[in-house]
């Protein structure tokens, strides 16, 4: 879609959702010196009171070229900015609405906010992109990618790739493909063909769970122990599983950033029916208090802690799957991710 076709389309989505008696007037600025913006947008309100806004026209934006494209526009004016594109993916959304820019897409997700004359637009249009380009990376579902996640979280960079690679045990390529994704996703910050030199973990953990979820992305059963969450930890600490395990979900948040008591006991363990019969937990639809995990991968089982005779997973490992768990489970995520924030990366 060339520039012209993209401000014009842009103007109806606009006028679409301005509310009654507002108009406005997009006027495309053919010759522009460096730093001018694509377009300037005049706004008029009910009142005949009007506003000036500088038009950023992009084919495609990624989160990590928000802040020059937000310095660009205020170099060039102190109107208010409205950047439009086919399409905007959250991320980059959520990059835009904090540094305090409007944006549009062609699909709906609209947000335009005026201070004068007062205005406020905000709708929401598609989560997927209608027209994918083709692009390696664009996905954390999988294995291999929760292993690079996992070991970015997991260890203080600098990463060279080859020794992200090797600590995620993948492909090199895949792992390069994979990092410069998340580089123009803002998750994770590197030179061009450089190590990663330092990484958001709250917010790539974030990313990660829109592609993750615990019950599904493992073999998830339910059961029911009628003495109670404690009697299963009881037993854990006892020392009753001779297989693999480790403690994920509220048992696991209350050990590493305490809210409130565990309703649920959440392990991953390698073998869930010799686990099941040594905890002496049954089967059932209703009323579960101890789900046991077949695990996707064995990432699960990498970077385990002890919490006295307790085996609990990495912090990272249990934000995830605290983020895609039921009730009050993403409010546990939070307090880790504060505390992965506040580390240094």
């Amino acid at each position: 879609m060339n520039e012209a076709t993209l401000l014009q389309e842009a103007s109806r989505v606009l006028a679409a959702r301005l509310p009654a008696g507002w108009k406005q007037r997009v006027t495309r600025l053919e010759a522009r010196p460096q730093g001018r913006p694509d377009a300037i947008l005049d706004v008029t309100g009910p009142d005949g009171a009007r506003v000036r806004v500088s038009i950023e026209a992009k084919s495609g934006l990624v989160p990590r070229a928000v802040a020059d494209l937000k310095a660009r526009l205020s170099d060039f004016s102190s109107d208010p900015g409205l950047v439009v594109s086919p399409f905007l993916t959250r991320t980059t959304r959520e990059r835009l609405r904090a540094e305090n820019l409007n944006f549009l897409d062609l699909t709906g997700n609209v947000r335009f906010v005026l201070a004068r004359p007062g205005l406020y637009v905000e709708t929401q249009g598609a989560e997927q992109d209608p027209s994918p380009k083709r692009q390696p990376g664009r996905s954390l579902r999988g294995a291999k990618a929760a292993r690079i996640v996992r070991a970015l979280c997991d260890f203080p960079p600098p990463f060279p790739i080859s020794e992200l690679a090797d600590q995620a045990d993948v492909d090199i390529s895949y792992a390069s493909r994979l990092v410069e994704w998340l580089s123009r996703e803002a998750l994770l910050g590197r030179r061009p063909r450089g190590p990663v030199e330092s990484v958001d973990k709250a917010a790539l953990i974030r990313r990660w769970a829109r592609d993750y979820e615990v019950l599904t992305s493992n073999d998830a059963r339910s059961y029911l122990d009628p003495r109670g969450v404690e009697n299963v930890v009881r037993a854990l600490s006892e020392g009753v599983i001779r297989g693999k395990y480790a403690l994920t979900g509220s048992i696991a948040a209350n050990r590493i950033a305490p809210i409130a008591p565990a309703r649920l006991a959440m392990l991953y363990v390698d073998d869930v029916g010799s686990a099941a019969a040594a905890l002496k937990v049954r089967p059932t639809e209703t009323g579960a208090n101890v789900m046991l995990l077949a695990p996707f991968d064995d990432v699960v089982f990498d970077r385990t802690w002890k919490d006295g005779s307790l085996t609990i997973v990495a912090a990272s490992q249990a934000a995830v799957d605290l983020l895609t768990s039921p009730g009050r489970a993403p409010s546990e995520a939070e307090a880790i991710l504060e505390q992965l924030a506040g580390k240094a990366t």
